[in-house]
Order: structure tokens, then sequence, then C-alpha cells
């Protein structure tokens, strides 16, 4: 028997300080509901655990996200509803501007009406957004650069344009239709002494034998504001003898103008019966570059020019226009030197694009592209109902306008059904990576609390023992009492 090492204590104190240890990491478990609290309980369990919760955050945003995408289309898609209901009532508006039942300032007053619907689809083209980004007009569309936008310009783009550089050639530059009049003739007292009827484009205006020249001047404007076309005059109004009438498109979409009357009047007007036209579309030359689809041909209308091909591929832009200059003072009309023709590269980047980012990882986004909504894309731009013949053609355009913003909505129904399937996906991907977390990294309560129970009991016991070890020396003293 020895008092220098109580070899039985130190056993028994071994044996306690263990089940401690163990009675510490279980109690952890169970206050956390953890299985691994720290690397040292499972190194690789840990690491695993580690990458699938950042699966699993990553999941839970992504599907935040597309459903963020899917608010924001429908965003899109309700702006074009409206847009949609707009250009019905245009195209309804057309057809009753096309009857002939209706008086001049009845075909004003629908063109009012128009006029006020291409100003609101503007606005929402220019102005929808969602979290400050612009949807409709086309800042989410592939990006495209003009090497010289005075020549040639981009103005919308289909789905199928793919990134690249697209080159031709403008050989010619559009040119507005004009008329230029000879010089009108006048009696001595300044009237223009015929009476007759002037039609113009269709819609005419009675001039009296004893109308002066601003009075000519004067309803041959209101029937040229009527049908859309710019009236010039050159000379004086003074006695009316050196008047000379120009008439101008607005636009460059080579609109004819046709003028028809009595002869007489037209010759006292220094006019010209018949149909005229002196403008030019613009004309492309060679396509240079191999971006182009090897189909593709192109129709131009004025200055606006449609690349096509038959895979659906379709690229719109303006080109440069000569620009025309009438005299005041005598009405003689002439065009500009300026020389908008060359060699163009439109430069389409993949920078447009809307991404979503729908997957935990990097690279795993779907693009949303919304092309240029405006009224010039759809063409509504120079539209107007003043007249029967404008307004079929307004019929034709209008139509082309609904199947592209139809069009539109398709593919944005598309991207909808597509995110909700997403966020289904995600959901279920998310619980399923969750539950296989769970099982490496949760602790089994049950077992947790039975391995709790017994580790406390064996603490107890080992207290127990411990007391009993530090009793035995005591015995020695006996021996040394005798």
């Amino acid at each position: 028997m020895k008092i220098n090492h109580n070899i039985p204590a130190l056993r028994t104190l071994y044996q306690l300080n263990r089940n401690n240890t163990l009675l510490d990491k279980t109690m952890q478990r169970l206050s956390s509901g953890l299985r691994i609290n720290s690397a040292a309980d499972d190194a690789a369990g840990l690491a695993i655990a580690q990458k699938m919760d950042t699966q699993i955050r990553g999941l839970k945003q992504a599907n935040r996200n597309a459903m963020d995408g899917i608010s924001l289309i429908q965003t899109a898609e309700g702006a074009l509803n409206e847009v949609h209901s707009m250009l019905q009532r245009i195209r309804e508006l057309a057809i009753q501007s096309s009857n002939g039942t209706l008086a001049a300032e009845d075909r004003q007053a629908i063109n009012n009406e128009v006029e006020e619907l291409i100003k609101e689809i503007q606005r929402i083209s220019d102005n929808i957004e969602f979290n400050e980004i612009k949807l409709l007009n086309g800042e989410i569309d592939r990006t495209a650069f003009s090497s010289n936008n005075e020549i040639a310009d981009i103005v919308s783009m289909s789905d199928t344009v793919t990134p690249g550089k697209y080159t031709f050639t403008v050989t010619t530059a559009a040119k507005q239709n004009y008329l230029e009049g000879g010089a009108a003739s006048f009696e001595t007292d300044g009237t223009i002494g015929v009476t007759g009827k002037i039609n113009i484009n269709g819609e005419q205006v009675e001039i009296l034998e004893t109308d002066t020249g601003m009075e000519v001047f004067g309803k041959i404007r209101d029937l040229c504001d009527t049908v859309g076309i710019e009236l010039y005059t050159g000379g004086s109004f003074g006695d009316g003898k050196s008047l000379t009438f120009v008439m101008k498109e607005p636009g460059y979409e080579g609109k004819d103008i046709v003028i028809d009357g009595d002869t007489a009047l037209l010759s006292q007007l220094g006019l010209t019966a018949g149909t005229f036209n002196q403008g030019v579309d613009i004309e492309i030359g060679p396509v240079l570059a191999d971006a182009f689809p090897s189909n593709t041909t192109y129709e131009a209308s004025g200055n606006r020019v449609e690349f096509r091909s038959t895979d659906n591929f379709k690229m719109i832009i303006t080109g440069g226009v000569t620009k025309l200059n009438i005299d005041p003072s005598t009405g003689g009309v002439t065009e500009d030197t300026t020389t908008l023709t060359g060699d163009i590269t439109i430069n389409v980047l993949e920078t447009g694009p809307l991404d979503l980012q729908i997957g935990a990882n990097e690279g795993q986004f779907m693009q949303v592209r919304i092309q240029n909504l405006s009224p010039s894309a759809l063409g509504l731009d120079d539209m107007s109902l003043s007249t029967t013949t404008a307004a079929q053609e307004a019929i034709t355009i209008v139509d082309n306008a609904i199947e592209q913003i139809s069009s539109v909505r398709s593919k944005l129904g598309a991207y909808q059904n597509r995110l909700e399937h997403t966020v289904a996906n995600l959901e279920v991907a998310s619980e399923n990576m969750t539950a296989s977390l769970s099982r490496i990294q949760d602790a089994d309560m049950a077992e947790e609390m039975a391995e709790y129970t017994q580790k406390s009991i064996l603490v107890q016991a080992g207290t127990s023992m411990l007391a009993q070890a530090n009793q035995r020396p005591q015995q020695i003293l006996q021996l040394l009492q005798g």
C-alpha cells in the first residue's frame, strides 16, 4: 500500500475525464441539433456538408431570381397587352377612315385619335421599366452599333440575329418625293380668274375665280395637310403673279403625289395632272461579310431597309437620306451634295440581353431578349388616316405591327412558362439536397439522448469511485497507529 501515488484514483480520474468529454459532445449535439459542430467531429463530413450548404443557398437564391424574372416578364407582357389593344383600335379606325361616306374633317378627327394612340405606344416603349430597367425600348435586346449612323443605323433585329459584324454597301441614299410646279398665273387684280376643283391624293378643294393668291395658297395648303404632304411656295403674295407651288412628302416613304382636277385651273396654278414620284429608295450593294445568312435578301421602302432570310433572320435599318432645300424666294428645289453612301458595318454584340441567374453555379443563366417596340420599329411613325388611300395602307401597316407584337408576346409567354418550370425544379432540387445535408449534418436526437443517458450514468459512477479511491490511503493511518 502506497501513499505517494494513488494509482486507482488516477485510473478513475482518467475514465471520469474521458466520459465527461464524451458527455460534453453529446450535450453539444443535443443543444445544437447537429452531429457535426466542428471539423474534429467529422472532417470529410464537414467538407461535404459545406459544399451542399453552398448549393442549397445558391438554389434558393436562384429560385428567387427566377421569380423576379417572371415578374419582369409579366410587367412587359402587361404593357404589350395595352399596345395590342391600341393597335386593334388603330386598325378599326383605319377601316372606318377608308369609308367614302366620311368628309375630310371626319378623317382628320380620326387621324387625331390615331396620333394620340401612337404617342402612347411611344410612351410605353420609352417608359415601361422593372427596377429601373427599360423593357420595350430595345435596351435588353442585343446591342448593335453602326460604323456610321448617318449612312445607316439599326432599328430592330429578330432573335435569329447572332452576334457578329454585318457589313454591306449603301450605293444610293434615299430621297424624298417632291413636285416642283411652274409659275402660277393670276389676273391683274391678283385673283386666280378660274373656278374649278383640284384633287391631291384623293382629296379635293374648290378654287373660286375670285380667290387671291393668299386664299389659293391657304386652300391648297389645307388640302395638302389633309393628305400628309408639305406645301411650299416661292415668290410673293403681293399680286400673286410670281407664285410657284412645291409639294413634298414629309418622310422618306416614296409616297406618290397624285394630282387631278380641272385642266384650266391646273394650268393657272402651274401644275399638271398625273402621278409624280421623284423619290428614291435606299439601295444596297453587295453584302461584304459572312455574318449574313447566305440566302439573305433585302427590301427597301424610302430610307427603311429590311434584311430577311428563310430561317427567320430579320434586321431592320434606316439609311441616310438626301435632304431637299427649297428656295423661299423662287420655290426652286436643290439637293444637298452630302454623299451618304459607302460601306457600313453593323456590329452586333451579346451585351444587350438580360441574363437571369437561374442556377447555383457559374454560367447557369438564361437570356431574356425583348426587341425595340417603338412606333418607329413597328413602322407606325409616318402613318396617317387622313385619306382613304392612306387608310388602306395603314391597315397593312397595323396588321404587320400586330403580328410583330403577337410574336413578342408569344416569346414572353414561352419565357414565363420556362421560368415557372425552373422554379418548380429548383424547389425540388433544394428539397432533395437539404435532405441529403440533413443526413450528413443533423444529429439523431434519439440516439444522442440514449448516449447522453449512458455517459451521464458513467460520469456519476466515476465520480463516486473517485471518492472511494481517494479514501483508500486513509487505511494506511490505521497501520501506522498500530
